[in-house]
């Protein structure tokens, strides 16, 4: 079947993977135990995402994963923290992936797209716990509304290029609005996606899995949509020992 999802999530991942929102100058380590207690009402947790149809390790570090689609410019920045701490995390391989604006998964036999990339890489995070990528809006496809696959890899190293070692600190989801969907959808090229615009409220990820607290916090980036895109952040809060929490087996 094209494009299908579990919507369930065992109790172990969810217990040992999080997303979460971490206040400005939440330096918990420096405060006292009740500033630190505080200061922690800050991060709110939600449940992870389902990793979802189509996902590639290419362990290619790249921030431009456009290539040849063509769609509204997004810059995507991405901030990786300790689920504890809400120190940053250096180093964390923040790996992203989504569809085309018609919908489309490149590297996917089923899509036609098997051997293609666009739309899909990895950046490190740098001292700040940042990771940017140049992106552009993802589209829809039946079933789903419009969505970026997150997956993040703490404890490895780098490489020429590449990123190796290291265990899946953090796999989710990231959505956007239905005001902004319906402002993009009517430019080209995603006006000749003819399918019906799919909502967050109606998606069933969205509903079940947190979705409300894995929105991205997008803004213009310019006076001209079609031209200037948006910028879109968030924070990723991650466990540094999530087998610990894992049940064993597969």
């Amino acid at each position: 079947m094209r494009r299908r999802e579990m919507v369930g999530l065992s109790a172990g991942a969810l217990a040992s993977l999080a997303l979460y929102r971490c206040g400005a100058g939440d330096e918990v380590l420096t405060r006292s135990a009740t500033e630190a207690a505080r200061a922690k009402l800050d991060c709110v947790l939600t449940p992870e995402q389902d990793e979802g149809p189509f996902y590639i390790d290419l362990g290619q570090v790249r921030q431009d994963i456009v290539e040849d689609r063509a769609g509204v410019p997004l810059a995507l920045a991405l901030t990786v923290v300790d689920a504890e701490t809400c120190k940053p995390i250096r180093d964390a391989a923040v790996d992203i992936w989504h569809c085309d604006a018609l919908g489309t998964y490149s590297g996917e036999p089923t899509e036609g797209t098997e051997g293609e990339t666009y739309l899909r890489g990895i950046q490190l995070t740098d001292r700040n716990g940042l990771a940017e990528f140049a992106t552009i809006y993802p589209g829809q496809y039946p079933g789903r509304t419009t969505h970026i696959h997150v997956k993040v890899h703490t404890g490895g190293r780098r490489g020429d290029g590449a990123y190796s070692g290291g265990h899946a600190s953090h796999t989710g989801q990231l959505f956007t609005s239905d005001r902004l969907d319906a402002e993009v959808f009517a430019l080209a090229p995603y006006n000749r996606n003819t399918g019906e615009i799919a909502p967050r409220g109606g998606d069933a990820i969205y509903r079940v899995q947190g979705g409300s607290s894995s929105v991205l916090d997008l803004a213009p980036a310019g006076s001209g949509l079609a031209r200037d895109g948006l910028t879109g952040k968030a924070t990723l809060g991650v466990d540094l020992n999530p087998t610990s929490a894992r049940p064993s087996g597969p």
